[in-house]
């Protein structure tokens, strides 16, 4: 009899266990395919702008996007917030809560859209700065001015997709960034290339397809969150008020995650722009930006799966389980690992082959070919770094961890980067993408570390409230 209790208490184990994974991967497969479809915005964009059969215009565009992003990201990594503390407001049995930072996140995402806009006189300086060839910063400039009247959109649709995500929803939110894409490709083709009577914009009129894409986004989600059935259970239309204590925990919890993420896109820019483009010319540049878009293809896919761990780890620690969010958060780990590893092997295997689908120039092919090797290599640190960091930003633990990324940005990425240009000449721009493969390493291994420390067990985001 005794025996056949533990059978039982073991078959129900294993089927709570399944459902787990279940749960993770139901929860994964949406956000994946939302946050590669913000990928897919970009390579659209990319292949588009190669039609334009200038090589100019291939070196412009990444450093322009990033020269926006190192300000879009300081929000970017508030807004985050939205995911961590609605999932645990949900698990908490407080669902109102839920749609209240959805509106703190949305007054944020206005306040850093509207600064981004005064700011818009400064881009010409910044881009200047780069010191890239005059044909290139002409195009840079194009792109770039445009782009920063996506900033508040952008922010505005992440929070939305965000709070959907949090609540476990997030069909929702893939839905709309699939219209998105839609939105922007049919955009930038005919601005672009000038179809319909348009003038050709060339490179700007990507920077255009991409905010009447966000514009789009944002607006489909606000309707949703608005929908009669989803504001009867969320009671949207009762919590638009700004919350002092809602927004003081977003900018506790959020800001970390900003300053994170604006130190390590500044880092990758000047990575990009001056040690790579400046430095070594545009051929290098070319291979870079090239490289990165197989990059995309990889990481942010894991991004996705790490945004979804993010909400289930947050409501498993609102409902009072860490225990689960440990099973969660190892599901989670398998796939990452499994998936960017594969990415890894194909990235050593067929290297010269992925970089000439983009460029046939054989000195671009020679380079991206060796950088390609770097990617191969830190693939499964990256894995690591991605599932960890989102486990313990669903935990609220978000200082140290960024923390680590702001100094590991300058003194790894930036500074060992310097010193292998600087005493390796030799090596070209392979050199400094050596330091920055070391810095994903290092991280990857530091957050595996901090999470099976524990310590995130002992946080509470809601002492304020």
């Amino acid at each position: 009899m005794i025996g056949r209790k533990d059978n039982l208490l073991d078959d129900g184990l294993r089927s709570s266990r399944r459902a787990e994974v279940r749960n993770v991967i139901a929860m994964a497969i949406p956000v994946v395919i939302t946050t590669s479809s913000r990928a897919l915005m970009d390579i659209a964009d990319y292949i588009m702008i190669t039609n334009l059969h200038l090589a100019e215009a291939q070196a412009a565009v990444l450093p322009a996007q990033m020269v926006v992003w190192c300000y879009i990201v300081l929000g970017l990594g508030i807004v985050s917030l939205v995911n961590t503390f609605a999932s645990q407001s949900l698990g908490r049995g407080r669902p109102q809560d839920c749609t209240a930072y959805a509106w703190q996140g949305l007054y944020v995402s206005a306040i850093v859209g509207v600064i981004g806009i005064l700011a818009r006189p400064l881009v010409p300086v910044l881009i200047a700065a780069l010191g890239h060839a005059p044909e290139v910063q002409v195009l840079e400039r194009a792109y770039a001015d445009v782009a920063m009247l996506s900033v508040g959109p952008t922010l505005a649709a992440a929070a939305l997709g965000w709070f959907f995500i949090g609540i476990h929803r997030p069909w929702v939110t893939m839905w709309s960034v699939i219209e998105a894409n839609v939105v922007n490709v049919a955009v930038s083709l005919v601005l672009i290339f000038g179809y319909f009577g348009f003038e050709p914009m060339g490179i700007a009129g990507a920077a255009w397809g991409t905010f009447a894409g966000v514009s789009y986004r944002t607006l489909r989600l606000a309707v949703s969150m608005l929908l009669p059935t989803l504001n009867r259970e969320y009671g949207a239309s009762q919590t638009w008020r700004p919350d002092w204590d809602k927004m003081k925990n977003l900018f506790r919890a959020g800001l970390p995650c900003g300053m994170h993420w604006i130190s390590e896109v500044l880092a990758w820019t000047l990575f990009v722009t001056v040690l790579i483009g400046h430095r070594f010319g545009t051929a290098h540049l070319v291979a870079t930006n090239t490289v990165w878009q197989f990059l995309r293809l990889a990481f942010l896919p894991s991004l996705g799966v790490g945004n979804a761990l993010t909400a289930l780890v947050g409501k498993s620690i609102g409902a009072e389980d860490p225990q689960r969010a440990i099973r969660e958060t190892r599901v989670a780990a398998i796939l990452t690992l499994a998936y960017m590893g594969a990415a890894g092997l194909a990235y050593a295997l067929f290297r010269h082959e992925l970089i000439a689908l983009f460029n046939d120039d054989p000195e671009v092919v020679r380079i991206g070919g060796s950088i390609m090797i770097c990617a191969a290599v830190f693939q499964l640190f990256d894995a690591l770094s991605i599932t960890y960091n989102s486990a313990l930003r669903g935990a609220g633990d978000t200082f140290i961890p960024s923390m680590i990324f702001v100094v590991g940005s300058w003194v790894i990425i930036l500074g060992g980067g310097w010193t292998a240009a600087r005493w390796f000449p030799d090596l070209g721009s392979l050199g400094p993408w050596i330091a920055a493969s070391s810095f994903i390493v290092v991280t990857g291994i530091f957050l595996w570390y901090r999470w099976h420390r524990r310590r995130w067990m002992r946080i509470n985001l809601f002492r304020d409230e």
